[in-house]
């Protein structure tokens, strides 16, 4: 295996784990805010919100999975 594959296989793993470790954080902050009641937001922006971090979420973790398989 060549050093260009290895460095992909490793910058995969560091964004999955980066991934992996954000969406721990954002359902943990979620229960928190749903417990307090701190924050309030209109229906649609959290909608719009949501869409966003869960796309980019899943964008994240199919780009990641793939430097790690493909390399």
């Amino acid at each position: 295996m060549d050093l260009s594959a290895i460095l992909a296989k490793i910058t995969g793993i560091i964004f999955l784990v980066w991934t992996l470790f954000s969406i721990y954080k954002h359902v943990k902050q979620q229960q928190k805010i749903n417990t307090a009641k701190q924050e309030v937001q209109s229906v649609s922006e959290q909608i719009l919100n949501n869409i966003l971090l869960y796309l980019w979420l899943a964008f994240m973790i199919v780009f990641s999975t793939g430097m790690i398989v493909n390399n």
